[in-house]
């Protein structure tokens, strides 16, 4: 295996093992924070996007473009932003060929994420089916195109209100938001908005956060330099007489 597949294979263990790093127990000591951290005016952008609506010249069409979703505005009854109907994708999700964009935070800083919020309002009425449904939500803490580890799945209801989806604390630099379906259009899957929370540790919780994630970079230097240096990933339990060419390990006295 190439040692630059070996490296992201690793890479990938590490954020599966990240998202997983805050244990039950500990969750509860995590509160949410008020910001919403995705919100452009608070530095969140859209990094890449499969697809968005154009117009007769190829051009994309204000009112329906990417950056809505992160503008910061709703459409609530007859109260409609007359520049932001929301995002709409140039086609459908199909099997195999979602509907996605990619979330990165401000000055790309790495952050402790643990509440999603969408709101799927746009300025199509829900009765014709483009409303975002099914979704999943990855996470990469090392580039935008990946090593990714998927945080939460789930469907969103066909309406028009926020909906929350909450997991335990991960750490987040990028996020990918992929949509699989939409309610039965053959056209389009729109999104009005989405917001992104960060999880605020305090004491204990976050001693041990900070402990878990220091030993997780330990692990990864150490595969690290097994792969660059030939050497074994446990070094401390090989036993001396196997290390040398030929030689065959001897056995251990068993112990009483």
């Amino acid at each position: 295996m190439p040692k630059r597949c070996a490296v992201l294979i690793a890479l990938g263990l590490v954020v599966s093992l990240l998202a997983a790093t805050i244990p039950a127990w500990a969750a509860d000591e995590f509160a949410v924070g008020a910001t919403n951290i995705a919100l452009a005016a608070n530095g969140g952008r859209i990094v890449a996007f499969s697809s968005q609506v154009l117009d007769a010249n190829g051009q994309p069409i204000t009112q329906w473009q990417i950056g809505n979703v992160i503008d910061g505005k709703h459409i609530r009854g007859s109260d409609r932003p007359r520049d932001s109907y929301g995002w709409s994708s140039s086609a459908a999700p199909k099997p195999g060929k979602p509907q996605w964009f990619i979330l990165a935070f401000k000055d790309d800083r790495t952050r402790l994420v643990t509440r999603v919020r969408f709101d799927p309002v746009t300025d199509d009425p829900l009765e014709i089916g483009r409303w975002a449904r099914d979704f999943e939500i990855h996470v990469s803490s090392t580039t935008p195109d990946g090593p990714w580890a998927m945080v939460q799945s789930g469907r969103l209801l066909n309406k028009p209100i926020m909906q929350t989806f909450d997991f335990p604390p991960v750490e987040c630099r990028y996020m990918k938001v992929v949509f699989t379906s939409n309610w039965f259009s053959d056209q389009f899957i729109e999104l009005g908005e989405i917001e992104v929370y960060e999880a605020l540790a305090t004491g204990d919780a976050l001693d041990q956060l900070i402990l878990r994630l220091e030993n997780l970079l330990q692990d990864l230097k150490r595969y690290r330099d097994s792969v660059k240096y030939n050497q074994p990933l446990h070094p401390e339990l090989t036993s001396p007489a196997t290390t040398e060419p030929g030689a065959t390990a001897t056995p251990q006295p068993t112990p009483q």
